[in-house]
């Protein structure tokens, strides 16, 4: 049995294919097979494909194009190894992803999964940022409460837990974001701090294609994981929920609204804290100093200064201002 699986949809995917597969047989990592499955490509796709004889690679062909969802969802079916890695037909892996995500999880059996940081690329190849997360499972539990703290093509994960997990056509353009949601409640996750990928951004990718319809759906999450802490937010305290995320982290170039909302932000923030401490799903230090450096990211972004130190949800012990620091340091790297 080989150690690892990739699954490569392929869709008129021709400009930026063949630096794709190469990149995975170019591999430190040998011990793999490439499933490549053709979504009803009608450009040239095929002919590259086909074109390499490397016995590695296993060749799919859909009859018609049935979505991503559904083609992903056939590829777990066809993975034989013991790992499933995702990679996208316009990306490039960096030569020792494997090797060095294969190692996390054999040296740390608890966890289900791991992504990695992403440089940027364009169309050209030119790099035009960097993409960091949360690496620990306990700042990556509460990251899932609020957005998606993995880039989905840097994901590596134990053949059985996918398995037994598969994508939901009922969350199409986020369906990853659920996913990676459902596993983390029942499976410890984590980030490795290497840039292991190079991810295309273009105007194809579907958080630009599907902008509008991706934000309900990840609205439909956000409510679903909050109800696992018994709340069931408004509309207004969805938005007080989101704001430091839409105002910081987008991937877009979007005018920071003015907010004036901070009183209600602090109540917001003030009944997470106690719809945990009475379920105590996420570690309580770790909680306070997440929504406390989110705090500080909106207040800085306002010019709001006087408000940092202010809020009532906050504590003043030392563990949870130690975190807090190591959490703002963290969010100037990425910002």
């Amino acid at each position: 049995m080989m150690k690892l699986s990739v699954i490569m949809p392929v869709f008129n995917a021709e400009r930026y294919l063949r630096e794709a597969i190469d990149s995975i047989i170019n591999q430190s990592y040998t011990d793999w097979e490439l499933i490549i499955i053709n979504d009803g490509s009608i450009d040239c796709s095929e002919n590259i494909i086909k074109s390499y004889t490397d016995t590695r690679l296993r060749y799919y062909k859909n009859e018609q194009n049935i979505g991503l969802i559904q083609t992903l969802n056939k590829g777990i079916d066809l993975c034989k190894g013991a790992y499933i890695a995702r990679m996208d037909a316009d990306d490039i892996a960096e030569k020792d992803r494997f090797g060095i995500q294969i190692a996390f999880l054999e040296n740390n059996k608890e966890y289900a999964l791991c992504g990695s940081d992403a440089k940027v690329i364009d169309e050209n190849n030119i790099e035009t940022g960097k993409i960091l997360n949360l690496q620990s499972n306990e700042y990556l539990q509460i990251n899932l409460l609020f957005s998606v703290p993995f880039i989905h093509p840097t994901i590596l994960i134990r053949s059985e837990v996918l398995k037994d997990n598969y994508f939901d056509t009922e969350y199409k353009h986020a369906e990853d974001y659920e996913l990676w949601c459902r596993i983390a409640n029942s499976h410890k996750v984590a980030n490795i701090g290497n840039f292991l990928l190079r991810y295309r951004w273009h105007s194809s990718n579907v958080s630009v294609t599907n902008s509008e319809k991706q934000e309900e759906i990840k609205n439909r999450i956000i409510c679903r994981e909050l109800k696992n802490i018994d709340l069931q937010p408004s509309e207004k305290e969805l938005y007080l929920h989101k704001v430091t995320f839409q105002q910081f982290d987008s991937k877009f170039s979007i005018k920071k609204e003015t907010f004036d909302d901070y009183s209600e932000l602090d109540s917001w923030f003030q009944k997470i804290i106690n719809a945990n401490r009475n379920l105590q799903k996420y570690n309580e230090a770790a909680l306070i100093s997440f929504l406390w450096s989110r705090w500080i990211v909106l207040c800085i972004s306002q010019k709001r200064y006087r408000k940092i130190l202010k809020p009532q949800f906050s504590s003043y012990k030392l563990p949870i201002l130690s975190r807090t620091f190591k959490l703002l340091l963290f969010l100037r790297k990425k910002a």
